[in-house]
C-alpha cells in the first residue's frame, strides 16, 4: 500500500501485506490484541481486511500486473459477502482512525 502512493511510477508492485505475512516476517504480532487468523470482525487483524479491501478497490489499476496474479486469483474466489465484510471492516477501522478513537 505504501509504494502505491506514487501511482506505480517507481515500483512494479505495491508493497501491500496482510496479517499473515507480517506475522511470518516479523515479531510485531507477538503481543498484538488482534487475532491474525481472523479476516474480519472485532478481533480480526486490521491488516487482513485492509489488504483485501485495498486490492479490491484498486483492481482496475493493479490486476493487470502479472506479479499480483495470485492475490487476485484468491480474491476472485471469495464470495461477494466476504468482500463486503472486508469493505465494512475497513470503513469502520479507518473511521475510528479519522476520529482519533481507539482501534
Amino acid at each position: 500500500m505504501t509504494l502505491f502512493a506514487d501511482g506505480g511510477m517507481l515500483a512494479s508492485k505495491p508493497y501491500a501485506a496482510g496479517g499473515s505475512y507480517i506475522n511470518r516476517m516479523s515479531d510485531y504480532c507477538r503481543h498484538c490484541q488482534y487475532n491474525v487468523k481472523e479476516k474480519t470482525g472485532e478481533n480480526a487483524c486490521p491488516f487482513n481486511y485492509l489488504y483485501w479491501d485495498f486490492l479490491d478497490r484498486n483492481r482496475y489499476l493493479l490486476k493487470p500486473n502479472p506479479r499480483l496474479a495470485l492475490p487476485y486469483k484468491n480474491l476472485d474466489r471469495m464470495s461477494d459477502r466476504q468482500k463486503e465484510a472486508f469493505r465494512d471492516s475497513s470503513r469502520e477501522f479507518l473511521a475510528k482512525l479519522e476520529q482519533n478513537l481507539p482501534v
